[in-house]
């Protein structure tokens, strides 16, 4: 899963309810987890409903627009796909920054509208990222840092903060070292700590209620694609994917690091089961997870071809599939050396290059070119 620096400095968040009516109110909390609950199962009818109370309860609370947000990206995913759903996504996020401005505007330390602010920033500058309007992105974020400056100060105190600081906190120096472009945007914001990060993110993902699903789906993502650790990525989205084994998402980032593990028939079965998925999306994961099983496990290079070359063809996604296109052409290299076709080995691995971030994939990339 990819994400551009400015939708994880921001924390990506879920909306974060701190020392304002609705942390206090138990209902509503228990409507929040329940609907959370029903979303991340695909359940959005039950999902909807959920959040509804909450909008019944306080109609003029950002919660329930910001709630609604994350439930349309999800049950119409990937958004580009849907145009009238993204103008939906949009108005949600639009809607639910209106009325945390006015919270603001009447109390400027108003911490739950301090939070629904920053939230709503983040999601509209990954929006922005995802549309490779990076600098519109960048413009997003600095508006947002005020916000994120609270958060890395507070998470001793409150625990849901200990998701958007170790976020911050890993990002901060990693992003700038393999993404040259951003440097020089970077003394907008204060210095990170990626050991302290993997810290706070490993906390985040047992002591947060809130934000405990994004704790684990970043936790995973930043041990395979930065720390190359694909076995402490497995432990963390193990926790997701038994919860939810429906959900598609989950599953994708399950087969990526099953493959990764040399655990392949589990992630032969995920990865037939995305083969079937509508979206372009999945059935491109999918193609490429088969072949490299077809090659890693069955050591059958003809078929293991076949199925790359055909994953590489299929559109990505910036966001989601393109580290996975990486994989399969550092694997079509690994195939052409074995096959002793030495220009093909060059051209499938400057295009690994090319296409991945996944650490260990542009290092093995980098060696079949020596």
């Amino acid at each position: 899963m990819k994400k551009t620096l400015f939708i994880l400095l921001l924390g990506y968040l879920l909306p974060n309810f701190t020392q304002a009516q609705v942390l206090t109110d138990a209902q509503v909390r228990t409507l929040v987890q329940t609907g959370l609950e029903k979303m991340y199962s695909y359940d959005f009818k039950e999902s909807a409903e959920t959040f509804a109370k909450i909008k019944a309860k306080y109609p003029h609370h950002p919660a329930y627009y910001l709630l609604m947000a994350l439930h349309t990206e999800l049950q119409y995913f990937p958004l580009k796909d849907y145009p009238a759903q993204q103008k939906n996504y949009l108005a949600y996020l639009n809607q639910s920054r209106a009325l945390a401005e006015e919270m603001l505007e009447k109390n400027e330390d108003d911490t739950e509208a301090n939070f629904f602010e920053l939230a709503v920033l983040g999601y509209l500058a990954a929006f922005d990222a995802d549309n490779q309007d990076f600098m519109k992105a960048v413009g997003v974020a600095k508006k947002a840092y005020s916000f994120m400056k609270k958060a890395l100060v507070s998470n001793e105190k409150q625990h849901e903060f200990l998701y958007s600081s170790g976020i911050y906190n890993y990002y901060r120096i990693e992003y700038p070292e393999t993404h040259t472009l951003i440097k020089p945007f970077m003394f907008f914001f204060a210095d990170g700590n990626k050991k302290l990060g993997l810290q706070q993110l490993d906390l985040a993902t047992k002591k947060t209620l809130f934000v405990k699903h994004e704790a684990l789906i970043y936790a995973g993502y930043v041990y395979m694609k930065y720390e190359s650790n694909p076995h402490k990525a497995l432990y963390y989205n193990t926790f997701l994917y038994e919860k939810y084994p429906e959900n598609l998402l989950f599953s994708m980032q399950r087969t990526d690091f099953l493959v990764a593990t040399g655990k392949y028939e589990e992630g032969e079965e995920i990865a037939q089961k995305l083969l079937k998925q509508k979206s372009v999306m999945f059935q491109c994961a999918g193609t490429i997870f088969k072949g490299l099983i077809a090659e890693k496990a069955h050591k059958d290079d003809k078929t293991a071809e076949a199925y790359l070359l055909k994953g590489v063809k299929m559109p990505y996604d910036e966001r989601f599939t393109k580290d996975y296109h990486g994989l399969a052409y550092v694997a079509l290299a690994r195939i052409a050396k074995r096959a002793g076709q030495a220009n093909k080995v060059k051209e499938y691995a400057k295009k690994a290059i090319k296409m991945a971030e996944y650490k260990s994939t542009v290092a093995e990339a980098k060696a079949l070119l020596d």
